[in-house]
């Protein structure tokens, strides 16, 4: 996982997101959850169509990889747009772009699904009773989740974030590299993802206090399967491959043009399009430190 950014124009972002759409969608859940309230459905029936145009950004700002474990998803599908704070539980946030990635089916289906686990209390969702007027509702749409065009709003939802502290962390919002250390194990060939406070490698110095690492990162790992056997198979081969660059520096006979050639490879795995960049932005970070 690395950071992500997120592109804001109204070039890459379809107007289901912004004005009178959002206005739209957010007035139908305001009004659904006023039935749910007064028992005349069980629940919010939320349209899918609405986010499937945010799914072409949003592997766009991936470079085509699941926000969470790296992997590439057009290989083997075209990946999900997951909803990071789940709609069951935050049903005002259903037709949020700020609560949208790209992910693969695996880490959004199988693993991480409805689990949303905090260390502060919930965000506090709009308050709407059985009571609760048509002229309320009117003048709230639109108002319950950020305009992502809005750079204030969006500041403040960022700041809502941080005061719930989810467990789980979202690279738009966190910066993955101060959570998580890899672990190579050439035995079982495999590398293991790790709270950054264990330091395996070598140490180094931990830029989030340790009592916040831990249990972050941990769960991250848990709920969206980080450490499941196909990835960390495929993420010692990459090492693999970053491991031989690294010692073919180390040969005096290498030419300056053939190492200027390895360090430019070695900088191709490490972008951000790059299959496991945080991985390897680790070890190279690791390896910076033991050749000082």
């Amino acid at each position: 996982m690395i950071r992500l950014k997120r592109i804001r124009s109204k070039n890459v972002i379809h107007h289901n997101f912004y004005g009178k759409r959002k206005e739209a969608f957010e007035k139908e859940l305001l009004l659904n959850q006023r039935r749910i309230k007064r028992g005349e459905i069980e629940k919010h029936n939320f349209k899918s169509d609405r986010w499937k145009p945010a799914k072409e950004q949003l592997l766009a700002e991936t470079g085509g990889k699941c926000a969470y474990c790296e992997a590439p998803t057009s290989p083997v599908a075209f990946g999900d747009v997951e909803h990071y704070r789940p709609k069951s539980s935050y049903w005002w946030l259903a037709y949020c772009y700020d609560n949208y990635l790209a992910s693969c089916q695996l880490c959004n289906q199988r693993f991480k699904r409805d689990n949303f686990p905090i260390q502060n209390r919930k965000m506090q969702a709009p308050i709407i009773r059985r009571n609760t007027t048509d002229n309320f509702i009117a003048a709230k749409a639109g108002q319950i989740a950020p305009e992502p065009l809005d750079t204030a709003r969006v500041n403040t939802f960022i700041r809502l974030h941080q005061q719930e502290r989810p467990l789980l962390l979202n690279p738009y919002f966190d910066d993955p590299a101060k959570y998580f250390a890899w672990r190579a194990d050439d035995v079982l060939r495999e590398v293991e993802v790790t709270p950054n406070s264990e330091n395996f490698q070598v140490e180094i110095i931990v830029r989030v206090d340790n009592t916040e690492v831990e249990p972050i990162a941990t769960a991250s790992i848990e709920h969206y399967g980080l450490n499941r056997m196909e990835l960390k198979n495929r993420r010692y081969n990459i090492y693999g491959h970053y491991r031989t660059y690294k010692q073919m520096l180390e040969y005096e006979q290498i030419s300056p043009e053939d190492q200027s050639l390895i360090r430019h490879s070695i900088e191709k795995m490490k972008a951000p399009r790059a299959e496991f960049a945080g991985m390897i932005r680790y070890f190279d970070e690791v390896f910076s430190i033991t050749e000082r």
